[in-house]
């Protein structure tokens, strides 16, 4: 028994069978209806408000039950197509495929407007992993002929891309390398000093004087630069030009696509050690103990040197930077942090005890790496030390990281990979943070670069190595171009993969699209 709001008393009413036996029993209701049927909208608004006031909770909740069905509308298949085809196209991976199993309605809307190849673009565009996969395995340029293939390819191409990507993540800590080598060839001084690679060639510059080109197909030298009359011991390249900085003191421009010297450069009174370039703005430093920053335009005769920074005791042996601070750091065992716009010192940071060989800068993370056998990473803001990494047993030459890994290199000979995650986090056990020490070079490692996929550095003993992670197992092997889905039948088109719902459910049960990203 349940007291309404007005006093009297009510009990729960039974099933809706019960209740609909009720109504028909009760003679009034036939007439009440009709009368409520003749009344305005508001009013009938108003009178249930009112009925509902004067129940109970129990009979809220029936009413709550009731009410359900009405207000549950199938709004994907009342739009237009085209409407509803940008609404799915927002889903995830795992959401889309379940949607699929809704109605063949919803089927036919994600299957006509090839949803899946659009989640695959979507993904090519925003993560660059993503597309540098898809030229790896040859996969990209299936996206442009969704006419030749069906939506039922493209849905089962996304479970094998998130399972590729995984496995090439697993790879680096487990995976048997597949390692490519150039051997320079260098005629009287042995060394590649620097390198940048892209998907096409890999950029080097020598201890002979010159500047090399090669494929990265086919790992020949394709063109040969020619002018400085020192080392090569830095350089950098975009798709116009190639700065190169050198033993004899001058910093060169070249057409990357020529190999025509457009202009020279000197400032410095002693060898160019490090520079870096990027947004009309270039930095600089030598073994002059002094830091140049330099305004470019789009004509690389228009180079002009904007400030000298002053402030190091020793050899400045790299410098990083972007629009808020440049950060350099020089064999005084400091590392210096300057405003980008106005050139200001700022502040130094100190903890390493012999002095600093390589940094790389990005947000608030400094890494560096010094000849004291030691990686640090620091906070930029605080000036603090986040941690130190030991494993190296010489002077730690070279160093990258992305958002996942740092990588090192050092005169040992070994290149290091660590875990960035695991190292940013103080609980994490020391003998957790090194994934991976690799072997492979004769003689000191001067210089790397890496991506998702690979590693390629450089080193005293003359060779360019390629450590490839990508896995060997051929996830696509069973897809090929003869494969090709066309329409399947209307009885097909109403069953959900639970093969693929449960790749994707496993794919995604360890890592992350977004980690893989």
């Amino acid at each position: 028994m349940v007291v309404t709001r007005s006093g009297t008393t009510c009990t729960p009413t039974g099933s809706n069978d019960e209740s609909a036996k009720k109504r028909k029993s009760n003679p009034e209701m036939p007439e009440m209806v009709e009368s409520f049927k003749g009344w305005e909208s508001d009013k009938q608004t108003n009178f249930v408000k009112g009925l509902l006031g004067e129940m109970c909770h129990e009979q809220h909740w029936q009413i709550d039950m009731a009410l359900r069905p009405y207000l549950m509308r199938d709004f994907i298949s009342a739009l237009p197509e085209y409407v509803s085809e940008q609404i799915l196209s927002y889903l995830d991976e795992l959401s889309l495929c379940r949607a699929e199993s809704v109605s063949k309605r919803w089927r036919e809307i994600i299957c006509n407007g090839h949803l899946w190849r659009k989640l695959i673009v979507r993904n090519v565009n925003t993560k660059a992993i993503w597309q540098r996969l898809g030229k790896r395995r040859e996969w990209i340029s299936h996206l442009h002929r969704a006419a030749e293939f069906g939506s039922e390819y493209y849905k089962e191409l996304y479970p094998k891309i998130v399972q590729d990507l995984k496995m090439s993540n697993e790879m680096w800590k487990l995976g048997k390398l597949n390692l490519r080598k150039i051997d320079c060839a260098s005629h009287d001084s042995k060394g590649v000093y620097c390198l940048q690679y892209d998907d096409e060639k890999i950029v080097s510059g020598l201890r002979d004087n010159t500047i090399k080109v090669w494929d990265m197909d086919s790992l020949k030298n394709t063109m040969t630069l020619t002018g400085h009359t020192g080392s090569v011991l830095c350089m950098q390249y975009d798709e116009n030009i190639i700065i190169t900085g050198s033993s004899d003191a001058s910093i060169r421009i070249w057409d990357v696509k020529t190999g025509e010297l457009l202009h020279m450069l000197i400032h410095h009174c002693d060898a160019v050690l490090h520079l870096r370039f990027q947004n009309g703005i270039m930095v600089s430093c030598s073994k002059d103990r002094t830091i140049a920053v330099w305004t470019m335009s789009g004509n690389p005769q228009n180079i002009v040197m904007k400030h000298a920074l002053v402030g190091h005791r020793a050899a400045v042996n790299v410098v990083d930077f972007d629009e808020k601070y440049i950060v350099s750091a020089s064999g005084d065992r400091t590392i210096k942090v300057w405003g980008t716009e106005a050139c200001e010192f700022i502040r130094t940071l100190q903890g390493h005890t012999r002095g600093i060989a390589c940094l790389q800068y990005h947000g608030t993370l400094v890494v560096s790496g010094s000849s004291d056998c030691t990686i640090k990473l620091w906070d930029i803001e605080a000036g603090a030390i986040l941690r130190t990494l030991e494993g190296h047993e010489e002077l730690v030459r070279c160093i990258r990281f992305d958002s996942h890994r740092i990588v090192s290199g050092a005169y040992d000979g070994k290149i290091k990979v660590w875990d960035l995650k695991a190292a940013l986090d103080p609980r994490t056990p020391v003998k957790d943070i090194c994934i991976r020490t690799i072997s492979e070079h004769k003689g000191r490692v001067f210089r790397l670069q890496f991506d998702e996929f690979q590693i390629v550095s450089s080193s005293h003993d003359d060779s360019i190595v390629i450590f490839d992670f990508l896995s060997p197992h051929d996830y696509y092997g069973d897809f090929s171009a003869c494969q090709r889905v066309h329409h399947y039948s209307e009885t097909s088109s109403l069953e959900l993969s639970d093969t693929t719902l449960r790749r994707l459910d496993s794919a995604n049960s360890l890592d992350s699209l977004d980690e893989l990203s």
